[in-house]
């Protein structure tokens, strides 16, 4: 079916509203998490790209009870950043069927103190935990199908803020101030893959602009460049700069398309990755990424390495997903197109302007 009973938000509404009275959901209580709480549960079972911006929350968590012990649930996409996590004290893989019942038995046998949803829309999966565990204490993001399982929901404005500022309102009731909450994301450091990086790229000659290509977009078409796009870009840029170096990366099914450009041009080096912590350990050593809108910009932000985004029609993602903390340029087709309307010459231009920027400051 494409349309399956359980991704209907009226059917959720109802299908938890009943859970929440047979397991006899906590009346809203304290406004103030007590400080002797043990076990602080943090729901992100998201792509790789979500669990970052939820990482200023993870942080927030162990500022304002130390002495807990702080676990996420995730799939597997999050997994190898949720494991590397200085914030994180253990890790819960959520599967799906057949493994569904021993990752949700783990899950109601960690007996949390605390739960915390950062969601912000009905969410079956993260829902059905928050149930189960029973926890006397469950802080998500309000919204009317799920306020119900709530004994704090957080008021937030989940289309037009960015999403670390929407998932750090959820220290309030920790009593932390939001709005004095550092919002910078993070990233777990492998000494293995830094100095793979440091092997592979050697050492960056003085004074030559080294910038890393990101040439995947998450599988999804509307955020994909074109190949001739990307050939334009290293053209028009090696022509301006004739000292540049790019780095081209992407994922296993874009690989094809890093070699094609390596090939052509002498300037283009490529290296195959095999997990986002060693991809963040190249774009470390470049002095900008480009890149479409995926989990990279994130991953690019938590290693204040400065950027220029290719985003699609759907303008609100840079509100809610635009890097904060380093510089950057925003390069946005019109309403109803794609990336791939994007003239390379409009992203030259930005990259231009970035690179004058950053040597100023």
């Amino acid at each position: 079916m494409n349309d399956p009973v359980f991704s209907r938000p009226w059917w959720r509404h109802l299908l938890f509203v009943l859970l929440s009275r047979i397991l006899r959901t906590p009346r809203r209580g304290a406004a103030t998490v007590p400080a002797n709480v043990r076990r602080i549960l943090v729901l992100i079972p998201t792509k790789r790209g979500d669990y970052l911006v939820a990482t200023p929350l993870l942080a927030g968590l162990t500022k304002a009870r130390p002495r807990a012990e702080i676990a996420v649930v995730v799939t597997k996409a999050g997994y190898d950043l949720a494991t590397m996590d200085p914030h994180v004290d253990r890790v819960f893989l959520y599967h799906k069927l057949p493994k569904w019942v021993f990752s949700m038995w783990q899950i109601i046998r960690y007996k949390p103190d605390v739960v915390l949803m950062p969601k912000g829309h009905p969410a079956t999966t993260e829902s059905m935990i928050l149930l189960l565990t029973r926890a006397p204490f469950r802080i998500g993001l309000s919204h009317p199908h799920h306020n119900g399982l709530l004994t704090h929901p957080i008021e937030h404005d989940w289309r037009n803020e960015h999403r670390t500022e929407a998932f750090v309102r959820l220290l309030a009731p920790f009593g932390l101030d939001p709005t004095r909450v550092h919002r910078r994301i993070h990233i777990g450091i492998s000494p293995k893959a830094e100095a793979w990086a440091d092997q592979e790229l050697g050492p960056a000659p003085h004074g030559v602009p080294f910038i890393a290509v990101n040439l995947s977009a998450g599988n999804n078409p509307t955020r994909e460049w074109t190949a001739n796009s990307y050939r334009n870009l290293i053209r028009q840029l090696s022509e301006v700069m004739p000292e540049v170096r790019f780095l081209a990366l992407s994922a296993p099914e874009e690989r094809f398309l890093c070699d094609q450009l390596a090939d052509m041009f002498d300037n283009v080096t490529t290296l195959e990755t095999r997990s986002l912590i060693e991809a963040s350990a190249l774009i470390a050593k470049a002095d900008l990424l480009i890149t479409p809108d995926t989990g990279i910009v994130q991953t690019a932000a938590a290693r204040d390495v400065p950027m220029v985004v290719l985003y699609n029609f759907h303008h609100e993602a840079y509100a809610q997903f635009g890097p904060q903390s380093v510089p950057h340029r925003a390069v946005i087709a019109k309403h109803g197109e794609s990336v791939s309307s994007l003239d390379p010459a409009d992203v030259v231009h930005e990259v231009m302007h970035l690179l004058t920027e950053l040597k100023l400051s």
